[in-house]
């Protein structure tokens, strides 16, 4: 049973879900989004179109960890124990999403990078 402080804790299982598939989702879309924005960034000699790609699955990724953040703190923000039930579940999915989404978006700024030196067509 819940406690009086932990009460509707569980906004919905989405929400609980959102920062374990936003931050990685964002990842895997700059990932190929970069890929596949190469060729037409060299024919335009143009690197804000990359740059764009980054910025808005940066942002992407930036949104999950705000939703597992979110989470967390209706959870009571302390860090996930056995035994807290409902509560130690929603504390622990919510940590591992802003884990998850942060860690993806320092991936997508160590993708970024190379972005400022080299050129597309190499």
């Amino acid at each position: 049973m819940a406690s009086e402080s932990n009460r509707g804790v569980l906004l919905h299982p989405v929400m609980m879900w959102s920062g374990w598939l936003i931050g990685p989702g964002a990842w895997a879309l700059h990932l190929l989004g970069s890929y596949l924005l190469v060729s037409r960034a060299c024919e335009s000699g143009s690197m804000w179109l990359l740059h764009g790609a980054t910025l808005f699955t940066l942002l992407l990724s930036l949104a999950g960890a705000a939703v597992a953040w979110r989470q967390w703190g209706r959870a009571g923000r302390r860090w996930p124990a056995s035994g807290d039930g409902e509560a130690g579940r929603v504390r622990f999915m919510a940590v591992m999403g802003l884990l998850l989404s942060a860690l993806s978006a320092l991936l997508i700024v160590a993708e970024a990078i190379p972005n400022f030196f080299l050129s597309p067509c190499l």
